[in-house]
Parts: C-alpha cells; sequence; structure tokens
C-alpha cells in the first residue's frame, strides 16, 4: 500500500515590510504580538528551504496566510509558496485574516497608523490560490465566501480534505449543512476506498488548556462537527488559529476517537512544522521546530529569538508599569486589545499592581500569598528553591509552556509546579473556605485545573502520537 506524508505549518502571517517597519506606531503594534512581523519574509523562506529538503509528498498550510489580507503581502507570500513548489505538493486554505475579515488592513509610518491598504477579497481568493488546492483537487466545495473547500489524494494512501470554516450561516465559523454532509461525504469515500481522510482548518474544534483562553477560537457548532467528522471515520484533523501547540483527544457519543492537532504560528514561538505519515498499519505524528534563519545576512538561533519576542507580551506591561509611566502602559493594554476605556476604575489597581509586582521575587510573593488567610500554602522549601526568580520572569516561563504545550515539563513534584500551582489555587481555596458559589467559585477552579494542562503539557504528548488505523 505505501505510505503517504504530509508536513503541516499554520498561521504564517505573512506582512510585506513595505507596509512599515519602524516608527512608534509599528513598535506598539510588533511588542503586542506573539508572532513576529517585520521577519516573517525570512522566517518563512528558512522554513520553506527546510521543507523543501524532507521526504514529505507534501507541505499543507492551515489558515492565515497572511497578516491581515494586504494584497501586497499575498503577492509576495505566493511567490514564495511557487518557489516551494518546485520542490513539494503546497496545499492551503484561506482564513479571516486573508480576507482582512474586521476591515481594518494597517500600515505604519512615525506615530501613525493607516488603513488605507488595498486588500484581496474573499471572492478573489479562489482564483488566486486556485494553484495550491483545487487545480489538484478530484472533489470541490465552493463556498458563499468565495473560496472552496477540497478533496485531494497525497502519496500512496491519504485523502486531504483543505476545508474553508469561515461561514457556518449565523456569521460565526464553522460549516452550513450542505457543506457538512459534503466533507462526511468525502471522509467516508475515503475510508472505503481503503485512504486515510486527513483533514485540515482553521478554526479550533476542541478549546485547548480550558475553555476560558481558547473557547472563542472555537467554532461555535464545533461539537456536531467533530462528531459528525469523527462519525464519518476521521481520526486525525489539523487546525490553526490559536497559535497554541497541542493535541487532544475527542470522543464522539458513539465511541468513535478523533484527534484534534493545534499546530502553533510559523512566525511565533516555537515555530512548529508537524509531520504526519500514513501508512497500511497506523498514522504517525512527529513535530520540528524552525531551528535558524537570516536577519540581514546574520544567522539567528530562531527558538531563542521567537521565544524571546513573544515574551515581550507580557515585558512590556512589567516595563511600563517599573517606570511609573501610565501613559504607556495604558497604550501598551490597547496595543493587546484591551479597552482601557472600559476598564474604567480598574485601571489604576491594575497599572499599581503590575508596578508591585515588577520589583517582586518569588521569595517576596510567596511570603505575601502564604499570609493570606484560608489559601493553601506554597511549600516553603519550593519558595526558597525559585527565590532569586523575578515575577515576571516566572511569568514569561508560564507563557512559553502555554505556547509550546510544555516542551519543558514541570510535573506536580517540582518546584516550579508547586509555586505556580499554589499561587493560582489561592482564588479557589478562598472561594471554598468562604462558601463562595457560583461563576467566581468555578472560574478560580478552571484556572487551577487549566495551570496543571500549562505546567504537564496534558496526558497526551503535543509532539508526537501514533494512531492505529
Amino acid at each position: 500500500m505505501g505510505k503517504s506524508i504530509l508536513t503541516f505549518i499554520a498561521d504564517t502571517h505573512h506582512y510585506s515590510k513595505t507596509l512599515g517597519v519602524s516608527g512608534k506606531a509599528f513598535a506598539l503594534r510588533s511588542d503586542s504580538d506573539q508572532k513576529c512581523l517585520k521577519e516573517t519574509g525570512e522566517i518563512i523562506d528558512s522554513a520553506f528551504g527546510f521543507l523543501s529538503n524532507t521526504e514529505c509528498d507534501a507541505v499543507c498550510i492551515a489558515g492565515d496566510l497572511t497578516n491581515d489580507g494586504e494584497k501586497i503581502s499575498h503577492m509576495e507570500f505566493r511567490e514564495k509558496l511557487y518557489k516551494l513548489k518546485e520542490h513539494k505538493k503546497v496545499y492551503t486554505v484561506t482564513a479571516t485574516h486573508d480576507w482582512c475579515c474586521d476591515g481594518n488592513p494597517r500600515r505604519f509610518s512615525g506615530d501613525s497608523v493607516y488603513t488605507d491598504v488595498p486588500i484581496l477579497n474573499h471572492n478573489d481568493i479562489y482564483e488566486f490560490y486556485r494553484d495550491f488546492g483545487v487545480n489538484d483537487a478530484f472533489a470541490e466545495y465552493k463556498t458563499t465566501l468565495g473560496p472552496a473547500s477540497y478533496a485531494v489524494n497525497v502519496g500512496d494512501c491519504v485523502t486531504l480534505l483543505g476545508l474553508i470554516d469561515d461561514k457556518n450561516g449565523r456569521n460565526s465559523a464553522g460549516y452550513k449543512s450542505a457543506h457538512l454532509d459534503w466533507i462526511c461525504e468525502q471522509i467516508r469515500l475515503a475510508v472505503k476506498n481503503g485512504r486515510v481522510p486527513i483533514a485540515m482548518e482553521h478554526h479550533l474544534l476542541i478549546p485547548h488548556i480550558t475553555p476560558l483562553f481558547t473557547k472563542g477560537a472555537c467554532s461555535p457548532d464545533r461539537e456536531k462537527i467533530i462528531n459528525a467528522f469523527a462519525d464519518a471515520g476521521l481520526k486525525i484533523i489539523i487546525v490553526g488559529h490559536s497559535h497554541l501547540q497541542r493535541i487532544d483527544k475527542h470522543i464522539s457519543p458513539s465511541g468513535n476517537e478523533i484527534y484534534e492537532i493545534n499546530v502553533g504560528s510559523l512566525v511565533g514561538y516555537p515555530a512548529p512544522m508537524v509531520t504526519v505519515t500514513a501508512d497500511e498499519s497506523k498514522i504517525t505524528v512527529k513535530t520540528d521546530y524552525l531551528d535558524s534563519f537570516e536577519i540581514d545576512g546574520v544567522k539567528v538561533n530562531a527558538q531563542k529569538y521567537l521565544a524571546d519576542h513573544s515574551k515581550k507580551i507580557i515585558s512590556v506591561l512589567f516595563s511600563a508599569a517599573a517606570q511609573n509611566d501610565r501613559e504607556l502602559f495604558r497604550l501598551r493594554l490597547k496595543a493587546l486589545g484591551i479597552n482601557t476605556e472600559k476598564l474604567g476604575a480598574w485601571f489604576l489597581p491594575l497599572f499599581f499592581t503590575f508596578k508591585e509586582l515588577s520589583r517582586m521575587t518569588v521569595s517576596q510573593a510567596g511570603r505575601y500569598v502564604n499570609k493570606i488567610p484560608f489559601a493553601k500554602k506554597i511549600p516553603q522549601e519550593s519558595i526558597d528553591a525559585l527565590s532569586d526568580f523575578t515575577v515576571q520572569q516566572i511569568a514569561e516561563k508560564v507563557w512559553l509552556n502555554i505556547l509550546d504545550g510544555a516542551r519543558e515539563k514541570y510535573t506536580s513534584d517540582t518546584h516550579f509546579y508547586k509555586v505556580v500551582a499554589g499561587v493560582l489555587s489561592v482564588p479557589a481555596s478562598v472561594c471554598g473556605q468562604m462558601k463562595i458559589g457560583g461563576k467566581p467559585s468555578e472560574l478560580f477552579a478552571e484556572l487551577q485545573r487549566a495551570a496543571d494542562e500549562i505546567l504537564t503539557g496534558g496526558e497526551i504528548s503535543n509532539e508526537i502520537l501514533t494512531v492505529n488505523r
């Protein structure tokens, strides 16, 4: 029967440097983003160069190809795809960032942001990217948006389903009924023909880590969709969107298993490339990470560079607070998409909290936490072991664990786990002791559960997987 090898990447978010890469406005935008903007071209070129020399039959990209649908970004990215296509089959699906669903494409100059940027309309995407999916397909489903879902045979035994999940008929991510029926029929046909169906779409069907973090990244019809896929015979689905590297399993009410592989952004830490290999007996999953790329002709360590950039989301807030600069703190929050006007009276407490935490070590913070009545105490030996770490450093390490699926695992017997879990257990413990029920109690308990997922990576490895056919 042979085998098929497909490598998946996601959220390339290519940004053309012609849109501006300097000045205050760009710096605020760039420093508030987990992924890179200025460096997307170099990162993508390096990844495509690596993938050109691997054994995979096809490179598959699960949506958000460009930053905000800017036409120039699409044109530059498509040129990169054509170069990759000289070595590999290339299959893409597009998503909301590719047609600028918020109608707010941006360019930056000095202190100003401008929105007079030509975009690629969603009705134009079908023709623009048809060389990277539909032209090779044996079946397609044209959506009301314009792009098409398609089915294509890859290698010896895989049928790839490239799915456009941007509309469910109620202006949310998902599928209309006829579209969902078409997808399930393609899955069943693949199974009937002895092939392995593998699907990729952009939005999540499983709220990874916790719904508090990722429910908004899911289709509102997620349970209906994932149950239908599983019952039709789909065992592997690839998604993007959240920029998290996660693998989770779902079991439908009928008892059918399906694994969702959430591939993190290629242009943000940890820049994962997920290879799925199928043969006559099993499906295996292996994750590689971008090793390096060049900036102005100088090779840089991709993992360190991307991690340092991703941590800026946290460090710039601590820095503004440490400088006692309320206006800069407000601008940093706004750049993160937080409506500072709606914060109202909560703005100053938030500012002063960051200011106080910015100068705290774990030793100092641990003493404060352990003085809280009714709260579960953090073991003193764990506080001592991490005493030289700052609160900011701990927050940054947790943030990287969220993004990379806990490549550095902190099990429940480690000092790091005990400190972080101890801090997050305080609100839940206080609610329990004071008999506070309802939403606050449920929220804090869920955060405590999420801490375990973040620190340990969960029960399933987020890097490797084997599924029997």
